[in-house]
């Protein structure tokens, strides 16, 4: 029976181990992200903004006078038949009374890439698709 229990504790641990995995922290992120070779970060008024040039990726953390922080935007730009697309993960671990400024940024930040893609294409002359397949 003590096998039994143990089974079981281990199982939870387990679990619980890779539901924190799946669901970061503002810390976790931070620090993973900072400490990837070839990630710098740069200091804006209310948000740091760290670029992998290697990876293509953008990672924008609210500093706390920001009005959705904590909160962290992932910008991923990927190529694909020469064409380039971006598109952004989001993490708020803010209060449920924050979640509209949260929403509001991200918005913000999509926007920029549907900015990008339309100057793109006048300066091309082409419509590019907005995802990758």
């Amino acid at each position: 029976m003590t096998r039994h229990w143990l089974g079981i504790a281990v199982l939870a641990f387990a679990l619980s181990a890779e539901d924190a995995w799946a669901r970061p922290s503002f810390e976790s992120l931070w620090t993973e992200v900072t400490g990837e070779a070839g990630c710098a970060p740069q200091d804006y008024a209310d948000f740091i903004l760290v670029t992998c040039k290697e990876k293509l990726t953008l990672w924008y953390f609210t500093k706390p006078n920001h009005p959705a922080h904590p909160g962290v935007i992932k910008r991923v730009i990927e190529e694909k038949n020469g064409a380039f697309f971006a598109h952004e993960e989001g993490y708020s671990f803010a209060p449920d009374s924050a979640q509209a400024a949260f929403k509001a940024w991200l918005a913000q930040i999509a926007d920029l890439d549907r900015q990008m893609r339309e100057y793109i294409e006048k300066q091309h002359g082409q419509k590019s698709d907005d995802t990758p397949n």
